[in-house]
Order: C-alpha cells, then sequence, then structure tokens
C-alpha cells in the first residue's frame, strides 16, 4: 500500500513518537524513585544491610584461607529482615572492643554462631563476659572450621603475648564440612568467595599470587581470574544501593535454577550422615579438636568445647524429614570428647528444655532461641546460651571469679524466666 502522507509529516510523527517514549520512560523512572524511597520506610530497608555485604572486611590469610581485617571501621548490618546492628573488627582482627592488655581472659572462637547474626552487646560472648565479670575475647570467625579455628586461637595468643585461663571453642555441626572442604573460601580484591578455582590442583594449596594481586580493569573483564564478570559488578554495585535491585534478585534466586544450600535444613550437614561415610574426614576434624587440648595444655588453659544444636535439634518439626536421627553428631563427638578427656557442654538437652515444640509453620524470634529466616540465634537463643555456657564456667571452676556462688544465684534466676 503505497504511503499517501507527505514527506515532511514523517519527521513531525518520529518526533512525536520519540517524545512520547521520553515521557513513558522518564515517568517510568520517576516511579522506580518514588519506590524506591518509599520502601525505605519499610521493613525491605533491611534488605540494604544483610550478611552478604562484607566487601574488605575479610582479608586473604594464607594459612587460614581467609579471616578477619583488623582495625575494620563500624558497618551496618541487619538480621532477619528485623533487627539492625553494626560490625567491625579491633586490632585483633575480632569483633569485639580492643583489647586493653588485660591478664586474665577467655579465649572464645568458633564460626558465625560465635561471631555475628546478633548485635555485639546481645552476642553470647559479650553476656558472658557481663556475666562472669571477666573479660572475654570474642574471635569467632564466619565460615570458619575447627582447622581455621585453631590457627585463629594460636595467632590471637601471640599477638596479645599472654595464655588465656579457658579456651572455648564455640563448635557447630558444619564444622565437619568446613575442615572438608578447607580451604573453602578465600579473599580476592575484598570479596569472599569459593576458593576452588584459586587452588592449586595437584597441591590443593591457593595460589597466592592471584589473590594479592592488584587487577587491573582490564583484568576484571578478561581474565577470567577476577571473582565477578562485568554484569555481576554493575549487579553487586546496584544490590548494594537500591531495595528494588535486591527484591529483583530475591526473586530471580528463588525461580532460577542454581546451586540452593539451605542450612536451616540440617540433613545438608556431613555430620548427620552416618559417620562410616565420611570415617576420612571425621578422623582429620577430630585430630583438630585434639590440637585444641594440645593448645590449651601448653599454655596451662583450661579448655571447654560448647556443642552448639542446629535449629532443626532444638525445634524437630522444622526437620525435612520426620524420620532424621537429630541426635546422631552429639552421639559421635560426645564419645570422641569423653574418650579423650576433652571437657564439653552440650546445648541441645538444654536448650530443647526452654523450647516451645508445639508444631507449627514457623519461629517467633521474640518467644524462641532462632531467627524465622534466618538460622542463628535469635537475641533470646544467644542470651540463654550465654547463662547456660557460664552457669558451666562457674560450677566446674573453669576460671576464678570473685563472687561466684552470688553469681551462679543470679543465673539461676535468670534462666527461671525461660521457662
Amino acid at each position: 500500500m503505497l504511503d499517501h502522507r507527505r514527506p515532511q509529516e514523517l519527521p513531525s510523527r518520529l518526533r512525536r513518537w520519540t517524545l512520547n517514549a521520553g515521557l513513558i520512560a522518564l515517568s517510568f523512572l520517576v516511579a522506580l524513585t518514588c519506590l524506591e524511597v518509599a520502601l525505605h520506610f519499610t521493613s525491605y530497608r533491611y534488605l540494604l544491610t544483610r550478611d552478604r555485604h562484607l566487601r574488605y572486611y575479610y582479608q586473604f590469610d594464607p594459612v587460614k584461607g581467609f579471616d578477619i581485617k583488623p582495625n575494620v571501621k563500624s558497618i551496618p548490618m541487619s538480621v532477619d529482615n528485623r533487627t539492625e546492628y553494626h560490625i567491625w573488627s579491633n586490632e585483633l582482627g575480632c569483633f569485639d572492643e580492643p583489647y586493653r592488655g588485660d591478664k586474665q581472659f577467655i579465649l572464645l572462637v568458633g564460626d558465625s554462631f560465635t561471631h555475628s547474626f546478633a548485635p555485639f552487646q546481645d552476642k553470647w560472648g559479650t553476656q558472658i563476659e557481663k556475666l562472669l565479670d571477666y573479660r572475654v575475647l570474642k574471635c569467632g570467625v564466619t565460615g570458619y572450621g575447627t582447622g581455621q579455628e585453631l590457627e585463629k586461637a594460636k595467632d590471637v595468643i601471640k599477638q596479645v603475648q599472654d595464655k588465656p585461663h579457658l579456651i572455648i571453642v564455640g563448635y557447630f555441626w558444619n564444622d565437619l564440612n568446613d575442615d572438608t572442604a578447607f580451604p573453602g573460601l578465600t579473599v580476592v580484591d575484598g570479596f569472599l568467595v569459593n576458593s576452588l578455582k584459586y587452588r592449586d590442583p595437584k597441591t590443593n594449596k591457593l595460589l597466592t599470587e592471584k589473590l594479592t594481586k592488584r587487577y587491573t580493569l582490564r583484568e576484571k573483564l578478561f581474565s577470567g581470574t577476577y571473582p565477578l564478570s562485568l554484569g555481576e559488578m554493575i549487579r553487586y554495585s546496584l544490590d548494594q544501593h537500591l531495595i528494588i535491585m535486591n527484591l529483583i534478585n530475591d526473586t530471580l534466586a528463588r525461580i532460577l535454577p542454581g546451586d540452593k544450600l539451605d542450612y536451616a535444613v540440617s540433613n545438608t550437614f556431613m555430620a548427620f550422615e552416618p559417620e562410616e561415610r565420611n570415617r576420612k574426614s571425621w578422623d582429620r576434624h577430630l585430630q583438630n579438636l585434639t590440637a585444641f587440648k594440645d593448645l590449651a595444655a601448653a599454655d596451662q588453659a583450661n579448655l571447654l568445647v560448647v556443642l552448639i544444636p542446629t535449629n532443626t535439634q532444638v525445634y524437630p518439626f522444622l526437620a525435612s524429614h520426620a524420620d532424621m536421627d537429630l541426635e546422631r553428631p552429639n552421639r559421635v563427638l560426645t564419645r570422641f570428647l569423653k574418650a579423650r578427656g576433652i571437657d564439653y557442654l552440650d546445648l541441645l538437652p538444654l536448650m530443647r528444655s526452654y523450647a516451645d515444640e508445639t508444631p507449627r509453620p514457623s519461629l517467633n524470634p521474640e518467644k524462641d532461641l532462632y531467627w524465622q529466616h534466618n538460622s542463628h540465634w535469635s537475641i533470646k537463643g544467644e542470651h540463654l546460651a550465654a547463662l547456660l555456657v557460664s552457669r558451666y564456667i562457674l560450677e566446674h571452676n573453669l576460671v576464678q571469679v570473685p563472687d561466684r556462688e552470688a553469681r551462679l544465684k543470679s543465673i539461676a534466676e535468670r534462666l527461671k524466666d525461660f521457662r
């Protein structure tokens, strides 16, 4: 069909289309901006401070794979889309107040249960310090296994140039996984990443030159060794600043296929499998606990291993399979600890006695011991753990504390509140 419009009409119509498209795009951007601003006044603001935004908090470590970088300034965080707090590090590379040369102290190491996922003042290490009026060096590191925790303890003792009176190991059931995968994580340009492509395939050792180099823009885009592609870098930057981007990412993560590891499901941990299936891993793993005993003996310190239960162990109705043997790893480990003469406190039966195990769709962090959307202890769980561990320390005289009986009585009164 012939177009009978005059030639001068075509540019005019094109200009109108262009103008209309521009106005639509502008309206869309204005609407998105208004929505973004509005979301900052809702609970969705917590999406900007989730634990995944911790670039430059960790640094490469040739022995441990990674460690907390010393003297990191306060970083805003949130957990469970409800509780805001800040995280930092002191000169020892610990989420703790500065070390002031205290001659009598407890050294606490562990993984994420010991490190973060609650405000500093509510963490079980901080609460133990208050309950005992005894300095606790709180040096847990998220993602560590017992082998890394052992090296962290050695590093801290060397730095402070003094010996702890008590070493507490916050033991969680993915420690076996972490020791088996070691070094499973490392740091590249401030990002905590899977270490697989940064290890020598023959020796399994980390390739230091790839981890400590400064990457140029060209190398970031084309070397293949940088942890993020250009698209991922753009997405990361937007993810840091835009709530809408976080919502899109969360939606895509639920829809698109991919590797998903649900830490709330206890059967993702090797420790819940029959030990014969992972005999060599168990043997190497348990050697690290034996080494902790040797370290404590060399420093003339007491040692206490605190067994931290999963949320599914304390609340069995959360387990994916009703027939799961939720106490299997406790039996394996306590048998070993008893045989080696290592002092331990299994929190599972104690926490169960304070938990409401009535089946329901989800937990309530205000009343329950774990977060609803995060498998770590809630503030209430942190406080309960501190009371139980402090009571054990006092009852067994693991450190000498003034007013011991009065403190035990105070702890007993506070534990009544949890009933």
